[in-house]
């Protein structure tokens, strides 16, 4: 009899903690569930940051109250934030929608948001790596950029005067 009263307790504690609606293949989730990525790499590149936030989550249990305050969501931005760079930096994709994700951390707010609770956008808020130069890392000087812009002037004036004689 006691132990089904503890159980009741325990499940009654997990019907009141905090719902993340994540989508896609994860869907709603709690909030200890929340960092658990299926991408183990990322959590062995990225175990300080996300043992750290875990421990937050852990330590805050069911108290929604402590699960939106800003130092907890500022370490699982951390978190995310290390996930971020770890797959721009290997320059892959995750099939789990928490895994470094903007998207991931809105959902987030988004719960702590319908618990009652305020989280400022520019605690979820994930930046590129600094030393990100994008997908091609194509870039022209001032000089190049000034003979290309010069060269397509001449084409587009002789294009359009050779087309006002016809």
């Amino acid at each position: 009899m006691h132990f089904a009263f503890i159980s009741f307790l325990l499940l009654a504690g997990q019907a009141l903690s905090l719902s993340i609606d994540v989508g896609g293949s994860v869907g709603t989730i709690d909030a200890t569930q929340f960092l658990n990525v299926s991408d183990t790499y990322l959590l062995t590149d990225c175990q300080t940051q996300c043992s750290n936030a875990n421990a937050q989550i852990s330590t805050c249990t069911t108290n929604d109250s402590c699960l939106c305050a800003s130092n907890t969501v500022t370490a699982i931005t951390s978190c995310e934030q290390c996930m971020f760079d770890d797959l721009i930096a290997k320059f892959t994709t995750s099939a789990d929608p928490r895994a470094g994700s903007t998207a991931a951390l809105t959902a987030y707010a988004t719960a702590c948001s319908s618990a009652g609770f305020t989280v400022p956008s520019s605690l979820v808020t994930l930046s590129i790596p600094s030393n990100w130069d994008g997908p091609l890392g194509v870039s022209l000087s001032t000089a190049s950029t000034v003979v290309i812009v010069a060269i397509t002037a001449a084409l587009g004036t002789g294009s359009l005067l050779l087309l006002s004689n016809l």
